[in-house]
């Protein structure tokens, strides 16, 4: 608004200036209006880098308002217009990097663009996929949020229930001729959580370690994934159903766990036992899993390949 109402202020100057027309009367440009032309370049020239196409063009219009009325003024009033487009230019870096500067702290104080839900009084946390995702990232951290998303290419929608259910879909989601879409979800880690993804999901990259997640759930496959888990309180549980393809399951160090595959298996690796392909069902467990309190039951359903089962 600042560039517009200075280089239109200036026109009416212009308007209002009261010269002979002797000078026009000739050939070549007048004087006045060559100076005009130098100040109009001169605002355009001196526009920080960092101002859009859109203000370039938005000057670039008033500009020519100067200049359709500069071969009426004397060089009185076009000095003043170049002081008010030197004034535009000025205003321009000024406020621009105001702008810059709150986006940033804006930013820092509340994580960042992107759509987030307030926590309120939720105890626990379900988040739910409903129609398959594609380049999935997931996270637990310390935010005071329920959660917090952005999105790569298409949105979906997002409906946040009472009893804390987070619900995305993407409408009229298809696999075929997806490309660039994807999303980033942060958890707050002051919940437990539950999780489940319908319809399948590839490049899941889920970081849970800082999470308490008492379920997992995947149906419909999972492709080219690692998933990251956290300590377990009491038994927690992955379930994937629809076969899985390279994927990678991490679980800290000394946990308990239980891996249950149906359907058959190659190249199966479960902590330090190579296992190459196995049978329709295999069941493997760490030594104490029947005992232990707290553990990690991993099941699968719809066979898999390329899958690894390991501490980290």
């Amino acid at each position: 608004r600042a560039p517009q109402g200075l280089c239109a202020g200036a026109a009416r100057q212009l308007r209002d200036a009261r010269v002979s027309k002797g000078a026009s009367d000739h050939g070549a440009a007048p004087r006045s209006f060559r100076f005009a032309s130098a100040a109009a370049e001169h605002v355009l020239r001196t526009a920080p880098s960092f101002v859009s196409r859109a203000v370039h063009a938005r000057t670039s219009r008033y500009a020519a308002m100067v200049l359709d009325a500069a071969g009426e003024a004397d060089d009185a009033t076009l000095a003043a217009c170049a002081r008010l487009l030197d004034a535009v230019a000025e205003r321009m870096a000024t406020g621009m990097a105001e702008r810059a500067h709150a986006d940033d702290a804006a930013r820092a104080d509340d994580g960042g663009d992107g759509d987030r839900a307030p926590i309120g009084s939720i105890e626990r946390g379900r988040l739910r996929f409903a129609s398959g995702a594609l380049r999935l990232e997931l996270r637990g951290a310390r935010i005071k949020d329920l959660y917090r998303a952005t999105f790569r290419g298409r949105r979906p929608q997002i409906a946040v229930e009472p009893d804390g259910t987070v619900a995305m879909q993407y409408k009229g989601f298809s696999w075929f001729g997806v490309r660039d879409v994807g999303a980033e979800l942060t958890l707050t880690t002051a919940v437990p959580w539950t999780i489940e993804i319908r319809r399948g999901v590839s490049h899941l990259a889920a970081d849970l370690r800082e999470l308490q997640v008492s379920a997992f759930e995947i149906t419909g496959g999972v492709t080219e994934s690692e998933l990251s888990l956290p300590r377990p309180r009491g038994t927690a549980t992955v379930r994937i159903g629809g076969g899985a393809s390279r994927l990678t399951v991490r679980r800290p160090r000394g946990t308990a766990a239980q891996v249950v595959v149906r359907g058959g298996a190659s190249n199966f690796v479960f902590d330090a036992q190579r296992l190459g392909t196995v049978g329709s069902a295999t069941r493997l467990a760490t030594p104490g899993w029947d005992s232990a309190a707290d553990r990690w039951s991993i099941e699968l359903t719809g066979g898999a390949s390329d899958l690894s089962v390991i501490e980290q």
